[in-house]
């Protein structure tokens, strides 16, 4: 797809999610253009790789990479965020074409989250608006952006790490802020899809794990069946991280 790529933030501690994540995109999003940000390594063969000092916090980590994205827009997923179905392709397309119809829009994320009340978008019954004013506007779910306005929110943004024990002095959390003073406006898609876990819903379209891991651990506990086959074919001992 013209203009379009994926993505993808990594630390070499998680090494061992490499495999069954870049084997999934090859088997699900073949023809995608990849970009790799990590501090160490090379991931993947078929991804070009931009390194990151791992001196420094998440958000200068993902500045420093992100100006070698030349592509107009991109999804922005992290390696734990395995892919268990292809996506809809054609739903992808049609929300690529309304940012481009609709330049005040930034994003269009490919999950329900958290339920506060969002009008529909326009005559689209599988968009809905997002207020920038509320907690968790800003999220890592995953999300077809414009690239230009993800790199704004985070030049405008606090030097963070993307989570802490203290989330309210995360960079998600705090970005959110940055949002609504910046006035980035986005969507998000919603087709019926049922409620994973307390947060989040799955995604019709872009049928992913969110997240593999939890505090570092296997997250069994809200994806069993699709991580189970994988950690028996990949040969992982879930003792080593422990479950979720």
């Amino acid at each position: 797809m013209k203009d379009l790529c994926l993505v993808i933030n990594t630390y070499s501690k998680y090494s061992d999610l490499w495999p069954m994540f870049f084997d999934s995109l090859e088997e699900y999003l073949p023809s995608l253009k990849r970009y790799v940000f990590v501090d160490e390594g090379e991931p993947d063969e078929n991804s070009t790789t931009v390194h990151y000092d791992s001196a420094n916090l998440f958000r200068t980590q993902f500045l420093s990479c992100i100006k070698e994205v030349s592509e107009e827009y991109c999804i922005f997923i992290s390696e734990d965020y395995i892919m268990y179905d292809a996506p809809k392709m054609d739903l992808i397309e049609k929300y690529k074409n309304i940012l481009d119809e609709d330049k005040k829009l930034s994003f269009i994320r490919f999950a329900k989250g958290i339920e506060f009340y969002e009008p529909e978008y326009k005559n689209h019954d599988d968009l809905y608006v997002l207020n920038n004013l509320f907690p968790y506007f800003y999220s890592q779910t995953a999300a077809i952006w414009r690239t230009r306005d993800l790199e704004r929110i985070f030049l405008n943004s606090d030097e963070l790490h993307i989570a802490n024990e203290d989330y309210e002095n995360s960079f998600e959390w705090r970005a959110s802020a940055v949002c609504g003073i910046l006035d980035i406006q986005g969507l998000f898609c919603y087709n019926g899809e049922a409620k994973r876990g307390i947060y989040h819903y799955d995604s019709a379209v872009f049928p992913y794990v969110a997240t593999a891991l939890v505090k570092g651990k296997w997250n069994l506990s809200e994806y069993k069946k699709e991580l189970e086959p994988l950690l028996k074919k990949y040969n992982i001992d879930v003792n080593n991280r422990g479950t979720y």
